[in-house]
């Protein structure tokens, strides 16, 4: 029988007596009964596989909320996998990939798509050197379209020798697959629901300013901590520059869509999302990212980012929302910062009522609720604060410019945040160059985000999204 470990999500606090999990993403209080807290227990020790009716569904369940994770034994068979690799002028980049690739599957297939590269021989020999197929196009026509050339090649076209993939594995040329990252991705496969699943893609160690930004904040990073894939939860995408996609589900017409030259990857993961598919983030997998190697080209690259909110806010309406917040902790969190005397101290008691209201509901699912209540309900009003001050600069700056009042609240919302971020990891720049380097960060994202609300002559992508209360639900 197939042993399974599951591992409680990095933000999930359990009582004493096990019976109930506080926290997910989004966050939510689950009880269990008390057969149900014994199983759960004999999973985080790695117990074998849930036969039972009601263990399946709870097993489920309790993954499909984020509470929880799997972590997929080393010894798990790997499916049968191809791999894509779009490229565009990159013979530096598609060398070491395709190197990379060969390091930990010798013999699996994979196809490079050229989208116009002007050294279009150069690349041609280094395809052949690595024993790969290669799919030249006539015009650039962006790597979406390169990513749908390569995946359909391989479903059109099996290799004479071996069989038809499971699962298709995008890469970029300028990713670097460390020694058996992909293969600790495929693993996650084992598990038929997952429908995609992603790496964790920091960016390369370097020398200078964007190296050492880039270590704590390139925007392909998404952490440490391994999550369910949803939007508005923490992680709420996975970048295409390292992808793992079950052949089958790029067939129903889950292809990237040729009309976005940004952002098609978080639009293909939502999709999917929308459709009941999982999709995991697994961060055991490491692929580094190649750093920009200006600073006007790592602002291009935010400001190509920005530009795809538009498009995305189009197809996917307030997913794409700059801020998204539940409406109590919104109203008190911009009473307190912006009200009167009488306005702040109506927020103030809210507060007070909304973490009375929580410790009732724990009091007795929790060992000191009156504690993890006020602990809950600082860490809602840190990340709303968060929340704004990242809608403020990277979204709202335009707006935010228009008197100097707003612009000293804008430059508050970029400095404070920056300031705490660099005592807190201090990285190898100094304080000046990471407020700085953030302004530019911040600063193309947001430029970008509003020529794509002007191309598109929508404001959506500029719209909160103000989230209702919800009920939440007992399991097992």
């Amino acid at each position: 029988m197939q042993q399974v470990r599951l591992e409680l999500d990095s933000n999930v606090r359990r009582g004493s007596h096990g019976t109930a999990l506080l926290g997910g993403s989004p966050f939510r209080l689950v009880r269990l009964s008390a057969a149900g807290s014994g199983v759960l227990d004999q999973w985080l020790a790695g117990s074998v596989a849930p036969t039972k009716p009601g263990e399946v569904a709870l097993h489920e369940q309790l993954i499909k909320s984020g509470l929880v994770h799997p972590v997929p034994s080393v010894g798990v068979e790997l499916p049968s996998v191809a791999f894509v690799v779009p490229v565009f002028d990159d013979q530096l980049g598609l060398d070491r990939v395709l190197a990379a690739l060969r390091r930990d599957f010798p013999h699996e297939r994979i196809v490079v798509v050229d989208d116009a590269s002007p050294n279009a021989n150069r690349l041609a020999d280094i395809v052949a050197d690595h024993a790969a197929d290669l799919i030249r196009h006539d015009v650039n026509r962006g790597p979406a379209a390169a990513r749908n050339t390569g995946w359909r090649r391989v479903e059109d076209k099996p290799a004479v020798s071996s069989i038809r993939p499971e699962v298709i594995v995008f890469v970029d040329a300028d990713v670097m697959p460390l020694a058996g990252a992909l293969p600790a991705l495929l693993r996650h496969f084992a598990d038929p629901a997952v429908a995609a699943a992603a790496p964790r893609v920091p960016a390369e160690p370097g020398v200078g300013p964007i190296a050492a930004y880039e270590s704590h904040d390139s925007p392909l990073d998404l952490g440490a901590d391994p999550a369910l894939v949803f939007p508005g939860t923490r992680i709420s995408y996975v970048p295409s520059a390292a992808l793992a996609v079950r052949a089958s589900i790029l067939e129903e017409n889950y292809g990237f869509d040729e009309e976005m030259r940004f952002g098609e990857d978080v639009d293909l993961i939502w999709r999917l999302t929308d459709d009941q598919h999982m999709v995991r983030y697994a961060p055991e997998a490491v692929c580094h990212h190649r750093n920009r190697g200006s600073l006007v080209s790592f602002a291009k690259q935010r400001f190509s980012y920005g530009s795809s909110a538009a498009v995305l806010a189009r197809h996917h309406r307030s997913k794409v929302a700059p801020l998204q917040m539940p409406v109590a902790v919104l109203g008190s969190t911009l009473g307190a910062l912006f009200g009167g005397t009488k306005i702040r101290a109506a927020a103030a008691l809210g507060t007070l009522v909304a973490g009375e209201r929580l410790r009732h509901k724990i009091v007795d699912k929790v060992d000191n609720p009156v504690t993890e209540a006020a602990r809950l309900t600082a860490m809602s009003h840190g990340y709303a604060l968060q929340g704004l001050s990242t809608a403020a600069t990277r979204t709202w700056a335009p707006l935010l410019l228009a008197s100097r009042r707003s612009r000293r609240w804008l430059l508050l919302a970029l400095v404070l945040p920056a300031l705490i971020d660099w005592f807190r990891r201090r990285p190898a720049n100094d304080a000046v160059t990471h407020i700085a380097l953030r302004g530019l960060d911040h600063g193309a994202y947001s430029a970008g985000v509003w020529v794509g609300v002007l191309r598109n002559l929508s404001p959506a992508a500029l719209l909160p999204k103000v989230q209702l209360p919800t009920r939440q639900h007992d399991q097992g």
